[in-house]
This record gives structure tokens, C-alpha cells and sequence, in this order.
């Protein structure tokens, strides 16, 4: 299923068949994977932190602790790509 955001981005959500690839193959396509979703992450992250000023203080508050679990969850996504052979 593909679609647009409205920040002109588009991307499909496809179920990934890792599962049943050769060994070597699923660790390079789960490198492409993690990769990817990573650089993702990161824009989303960066579209939401552009509409910090206009929101309400308490908003702001709320949108930053957001913002800070797209870049936790890279940290951990990156552990993962780094314990990859």
C-alpha cells in the first residue's frame, strides 16, 4: 500500500518477506530495512520538530518528548544495525 504524506513523501508500507530469504540475504535486506527506517524516523522527527512554534507551551513540551522517542528508538535501532554482522 503506498502513500503520500502531506509533506510530499511518499513511501509504501509492504510486509517485508525477510523470513524467507537465504541467511546471508536477510541480514543484508534487514541492514537495507533498519537503514531506512532509521533516515525515516529522522525526517519525521524533523517535520515535527518545524511545527514546534506554533504550539502551545504545553504542546511544545508534549511534541519534544515525541521528538525524543523517534531518536530513542534510532539509538536502538542503530544497536541493532551495529550487533549485525
Amino acid at each position: 500500500m503506498e502513500h503520500t504524506h502531506y509533506h510530499r513523501h511518499p513511501h509504501t508500507h509492504e510486509a517485508v518477506q525477510i523470513a524467507q530469504l537465504p541467511t546471508g540475504e536477510k541480514t543484508q535486506e534487514t541492514r537495507v530495512l533498519l537503514t531506512y527506517m532509521i533516515r525515516h524516523n529522522e525526517h519525521h522527527a524533523e517535520e515535527l520538530a518545524e511545527l514546534m512554534d506554533s504550539l502551545p507551551r504545553e504542546a511544545r513540551r508534549k511534541m519534544s518528548v515525541a521528538i525524543g522517542s523517534f531518536e530513542a528508538a534510532n539509538v536502538e535501532l542503530q544497536a541493532v544495525l551495529d550487533c549485525l554482522p
